[in-house]
């Protein structure tokens, strides 16, 4: 036992050196920011708008209190916390399969896989949603894993279920990763009884009890704001077709190890089919969500590389397969981390102009404006990361035929967007504006024509001056700063 938790150990301790300099990505800053806000004053789904559900914003809220007490930055804090996550799930896990009485060698395998893919494979993506979410179900993969062979799991078996729900309430389509294993096991027992467990029971009454407390808490998210996410920023999804070879070479490559590494045992219901299963669960949610961004599919990847890795321990594997095998992780890590179409560094550039400045962004991409306000010390003015309806709306008018009705709906969702955005340009007063000239990365828009549409916006960008472009980005800067 001392050699299992001190090999993890070490394995953390290297995630966290490696992550130190990593962490802060663009979705992180924004949600950091978005926290910040919140203590502030600021209500979300009133004064203050994020896509996703509550919990996805306020699930970083304990890293924002606790860097407010401590004066450490809480990208730093994000670490330990998901460090912590981390090792709480390989302790559930750990005691269920203490509990179903599995061998020593066994037990301190699947520790120290799972540390790795938990803390190490993730990259780039640590700390984000997806990647907090997925360690949060991966007990319970385990544990239906641990149930399939016919073992009791006990009593802890209630944490994987809350770890399960929680991940839901973080991003809904996470339901696909858990409930294929769990279907499949009630298709394989011809009984209900897999859908009844512990765990199962315990992630439904936790999702439900997320629903009544966004309904209590949130109304204005859940009846104002989620519609317009649905209707304009939902349906933005890449072409299926581009889409679908992940999952299938994902899948497969782990079916083909699987077959190596296990020839004798491979047949549908292998041990393994539980954690293939949340693997195919999480490609279903790398397809439903469209987005085609890599951590979209770090849920896939994980439960694909755990499937046949955990049958090694108990297998003599031929130099080939373990070289292969490493190499495959390998490229799944570098694909996670690979960097989304970005913008030109803008750091320098910004800070000659204005130091410290009051920064806004007049953009669909997150990108643009996190985290490179926390990188230079800024204040963040704006109530969402960027105008991600205006962009999903203006998309759906020009690539379809919306009806009247619909045409209404996308119409108020863009009048929303520039609403918010004259409201941040009077409240805020940004030193500096950041104007794309792209429409989600892929077709060229002037959004500066966009939002001067308005008369109000107008008058109050008159007050700024572009200065320089670089790249796709126009910077503006507050004329008054400019005659200091």
């Amino acid at each position: 036992m001392n050699q299992r938790w001190t090999i993890v150990a070490a394995i953390l301790a290297t995630a966290l050196l490696i992550q130190i300099p990593l962490v802060l990505n663009a979705d992180l800053g924004w949600l950091l920011t978005a926290n910040e806000k919140i203590l502030d004053g600021r209500r979300l789904g009133i004064d203050l708008f994020e896509s996703n559900p509550p919990l996805s914003v306020y699930m970083y809220m304990p890293a924002v209190k606790l860097a407010r007490l401590t004066g450490i930055a809480p990208e730093y804090i994000v670490i330990i916390l998901v460090i912590v996550e981390i090792v709480g799930a390989l302790v559930v896990i750990d005691r269920a399969a203490a509990a179903a009485k599995l061998e020593a060698g066994e037990r301190n395998f699947s520790a120290w896989s799972l540390a790795i893919l938990l803390a190490i494979l993730p990259g780039a993506i640590f700390g984000q949603r997806e990647h907090i979410a997925v360690i949060a179900l991966t007990p319970f993969v385990a544990i239906t894993a641990i149930r399939w062979r016919g073992f009791d799991p006990g009593p802890v078996a209630i944490f994987g279920g809350l770890g399960a729900g929680l991940a839901m309430c973080i991003k809904p389509f996470f339901a696909l990763v858990l409930g294929l294993p769990i279907i499949l096991a009630a298709v394989r027992q011809r009984s209900f009884g897999p859908l009844l467990t512990f765990e199962a029971c315990t992630a439904a009454i936790t999702v439900a009890s997320y629903g009544a407390v966004v309904f209590a808490v949130f109304p204005e998210y859940l009846f104002s704001y989620a519609p317009m996410v649905t209707e304009a920023y939902l349906p933005i999804r890449r072409e299926f077709g581009s889409l679908l070879p992940l999952p299938i070479a994902v899948v497969g490559a782990s079916i083909a190890f699987l077959r190596l590494v296990a020839p004798q045992n491979f047949r549908m219901w292998s041990d393994a089919t539980p954690w293939l299963a949340a693997s195919v669960g999480g490609g279903a949610a790398f397809l439903l969500q469209g987005k085609g961004w890599p951590y979209t599919a770090y849920a896939l990847c994980l439960f694909a590389i755990a499937a046949p890795l955990l049958h090694v321990c108990t297998k003599t594997l031929r130099a080939a397969v373990a070289i292969g095998g490493l190499a495959v992780v390998v490229l799944v890590g570098f694909y996670l981390s690979s960097p989304a179409p970005g913008f030109p560094s803008l750091e320098q550039r910004v800070q000659a102009l204005v130091k410290h400045p009051r920064l806004l962004t007049i953009t669909d991409h997150i990108g643009l404006g996190h985290p490179l306000v926390r990188q230079i010390h800024g204040i963040w003015v704006g109530s969402s990361c960027a105008q991600l309806l205006a962009a999903g709306a203006i998309l759906r008018q020009n690539g379809s035929q919306p009806t009247q009705a619909e045409q209404a709906k996308l119409d108020d969702i863009i009048q929303f967007e520039r609403r918010q955005l004259l409201a941040d340009l009077r409240n805020g007063r940004p030193d500096v504006i950041l104007v794309d000239t792209y429409l989600l990365s892929t077709f060229q828009f002037d959004w500066l024509a966009w939002a001067n549409s308005d008369p109000e916006l107008k008058k109050e960008l008159s007050h700024y001056r572009e200065v320089e472009d670089v790249g796709r980005v126009r910077i503006f800067v507050d004329q008054s700063d400019l005659e200091r």
